[in-house]
């Protein structure tokens, strides 16, 4: 991830999305145990429920310094109505960063 960013960076994983992983059991237990690496840091959650999309949107229309790595085609929808909030996922064994608009000082090729 840090060879895409070209920077370092600090990867982040809420407790929303944690439980969430660990409801799912067996399927995600690859990613269950890369989202436990100890070099990702934990955001403790402080409201009622599990659903992590609602987490994640709302975490970042507060403080729009993340940039939200996800495959969920929904999610994905839903954060792209965020202005300035960039997305990386996973496409073809690569990673790849969606493109911020050209008014929010993204590099122009």
């Amino acid at each position: 991830m840090m060879d895409c960013m070209y920077a370092k960076c600090i990867p982040y994983i809420t407790d929303c999305v944690m439980a969430e992983l660990e409801k799912l059991g067996q399927t995600y237990r690859i990613a269950l145990r890369i989202a436990r690496d100890p070099r990702f840091e934990r955001l403790p959650c402080l409201h009622k429920g599990t659903y992590a999309d609602d987490c994640l949107v709302q975490r970042v229309n507060q403080h729009k310094c993340y940039i939200v790595a996800t495959c969920d085609k929904d999610l994905r929808r839903r954060i792209r109505k965020i202005v300035g909030v960039p997305i990386m996922s996973v496409a073809n064994h690569r990673y790849t960063i969606e493109r911020m608009p050209d008014a929010y000082g993204a590099p122009k090729t």
